[in-house]
């Protein structure tokens, strides 16, 4: 069962929502709050895949809500609905961290498409939007989310790069510890602080980041 989170202030279009959803019998809405300071405390509780976020909420605006999320949840899918037709702010949400923004006028139709596309790891925007606009949105989150990336691995030291590229090309702790010289369990210690600095929690992730930094080559 693939879990939703509802943060719209208003109640008749929450309701509206979960009966559109609830009618896929492969989601379910497991909370919703109507205030913007009342998200976070929530998710935390819940744990839910997907918030269903609007921008304009009390107490909290929902790119702030982002941000916020972000903080304690990496992996929460956020897809943004809104009555604000603004390129810019779909610029502003997709940068943020957001999978998705849809406009409530689309809602009825495109709102499980976008659930089912964002559960897939892609992007969503509203059909509303030309094509062009969504395609420029898409290679600027792109380039932001590459930024972002090759700032963190300038935080490696030489060292660190090092140990990172070996693991990626599958060696084990022992072997990389006897290819440079160095001590088993200081090859933990620059494991560890690794995937700390590059906010993965497995080798898996190290390996992924490795190819994407260029450290590595898919052969």
């Amino acid at each position: 069962m693939y879990n939703l989170f509802l943060a719209d202030d208003h109640t008749v279009l929450r309701n509206g929502l979960k009966r559109i959803i609830e009618e896929n019998s492969g989601y379910k809405i497991v909370g919703e709050t109507g205030d913007g300071l009342e998200i976070v405390h929530q998710l935390r509780k819940l744990r839910p895949d997907m918030i269903i976020l609007d921008i304009s909420m009390p107490g909290l605006r929902g790119i702030e809500a982002i941000n916020k999320i972000r903080k304690f949840n990496k992996n929460i899918k956020i897809l943004i609905l809104t009555m604000h037709k603004n390129d810019e702010y779909v610029y502003e949400c997709l940068v943020n961290g957001a999978q998705g923004y849809l406009l409530k006028d689309d809602a009825d139709i495109e709102l499980i498409a976008a659930i089912k596309e964002i559960q897939k790891n892609k992007i969503y925007i509203s059909s509303s939007f030309s094509s062009e606009v969504i395609s420029k949105l898409v290679q600027h989150r792109s380039k932001e989310r590459d930024k972002k990336q090759r700032s963190v691995f300038k935080d490696l030291s030489p060292r660190e790069r090092e140990v990172l590229k070996l693991i990626a090309e599958g060696n084990q702790n022992k072997k990389v510890a006897r290819k440079l010289g160095i001590s088993v369990r200081t090859v933990e210690h620059h494991r560890l602080s690794i995937m700390r600095k590059l906010n993965v929690s497995n080798t898996a992730g190290l390996v992924k980041y490795s190819i994407k930094a260029g450290l590595v080559e898919l052969t």
